[in-house]
């Protein structure tokens, strides 16, 4: 981790602590690039939960027509689930209809929320033994309804942890005022939960 991003990281974290006092936070094991360290560790302040695992966020040229991918690091995937390490894959440059737009560009709001429920993937992950998480990986490629089940799941969970105005914030850009292509739109209307059922768990 660099100079700049560990004084970033600190300036972060001590905003946090100040406005959010309840909320611990360890970033010495998340490896973050300066450009979304910020919101990363935001969003990573309401998770403590995650606070000893290391997990990396690593950006891509692309992911298939994803913008983010939570997963266990396959060099890990055997270690007890205490000692179990994560990585954040990022795509550096995202489609949108008539261009591209770099990650880093998104609003701030919109950002937390999309970490909020990749960490909500994490959350998931760190619980199952590694059988089960092979099992997880080969289900979710190949069973649409569990692929849903699944980012059901990790949405309940940044509502849970009370970021769910920010991954409201996100379904709403996405689908409304972003330039991403149709068929991305499409997508997240199929397999995500809709703004309007997070709005509903948060209400509860």
């Amino acid at each position: 981790m660099g100079i700049k991003t560990k004084h970033i990281l600190l300036i972060c974290t001590a905003f946090l602590l100040l406005y959010t006092p309840t909320l611990a936070q360890n970033l010495t094991n998340k490896n973050i690039p300066d450009e979304v360290a910020l919101a990363a560790a935001k969003a990573l302040s309401f998770y403590p939960e995650l606070d000893n695992y290391q997990i990396d966020f690593v950006f891509k040229k692309s992911l298939n027509n994803r913008v983010m991918q939570a997963q266990p690091k396959f060099k890990t995937l055997l270690a007890n689930k205490q000692n179990r390490q994560y990585r954040i894959m990022m795509s550096k440059n995202l489609l949108m209809k008539d261009t591209t737009m770099i990650l880093d560009q998104l609003p701030f709001d919109i950002l937390v929320g999309w970490f909020a429920h990749e960490l909500g993937h994490i959350m998931d992950y760190k619980e199952r033994s590694s059988i089960n998480l092979v099992r997880f990986g080969f289900n979710y490629l190949t069973s649409t309804p569990f692929l849903k089940r699944s980012e059901r799941k990790a949405d309940a969970y940044a509502v849970k942890h009370g970021l769910g105005d920010q991954l409201i914030k996100t379904k709403n850009y996405i689908l409304h005022k972003s330039n991403f292509t149709t068929a991305y739109k499409a997508k997240i209307e199929e397999l995500y939960p809709s703004p309007e059922d997070i709005t509903a768990w948060a209400e509860e």
